[in-house]
């Protein structure tokens, strides 16, 4: 695709990274030696390929479950200086038409998002975002969605609020090394 413009929003579903088996309970476990390094692999990916592959998410959205913003915070600095990130409370227990119902609030002028959460949520919701339509992107979500996986999903809807299950096309989708 390269560096033309994308119509229509782009959704960048980022499960996060591999997490420590142990913490105080599941909402505070952090990120294990694994989930960093592949926290720093989907940095650099981010960092060399994102803009070509589509808009760069200013807006991430993530859990508040601590394995989510530690891979957030992994990935911001490639997503530029105007990036924000935004703790949100209802994707940690969340299911994939939850996650929709979130980003449809997101403000129009933004284009591209990104939000770290769980699976099977996140599995789920990028299949769901996915149409139909595109075969080899349903083909390639179908062989799994392990942690650190990270898919972008273009929308034809013109406004967040319009965003729907069954309409998107799979613009790609990086999982850090194993």
């Amino acid at each position: 695709m390269g560096t033309e413009p994308v119509a229509g929003r782009v959704v960048w579903v980022l499960r996060h990274a591999k997490a420590s088996p142990h913490g105080p309970d599941d909402h505070s476990r952090p990120l294990g030696p694994k989930g960093r390094r592949q926290g720093a692999e989907l940095e650099a990916f981010l960092r060399a390929s994102a803009a070509e592959l589509a808009p760069v998410p200013r807006l991430v959205l993530s859990s508040s479950a601590l394995r989510a913003l530690e891979t957030a915070e992994l990935v911001l600095p490639a997503l530029g200086d105007d990036a924000e990130l935004v703790v949100e409370p209802r994707l940690y227990e969340a299911d994939a038409d939850d996650v929709v119902n979130v980003v449809r609030e997101v403000p129009d002028d933004v284009g591209s998002v990104m939000v770290v959460g769980h699976n099977p949520t996140l599995h789920d919701l990028a299949l769901a975002l996915v149409g139909a339509q595109d075969h080899q992107g349903r083909a390639r979500l179908e062989e799994g969605f392990p942690t650190g996986a990270l898919a972008a999903v273009r929308s034809p809807a013109d406004r967040w609020s319009r965003l729907q299950m069954g309409e998107g096309d799979l613009l790609a989708m990086f999982t850090p090394g194993r």
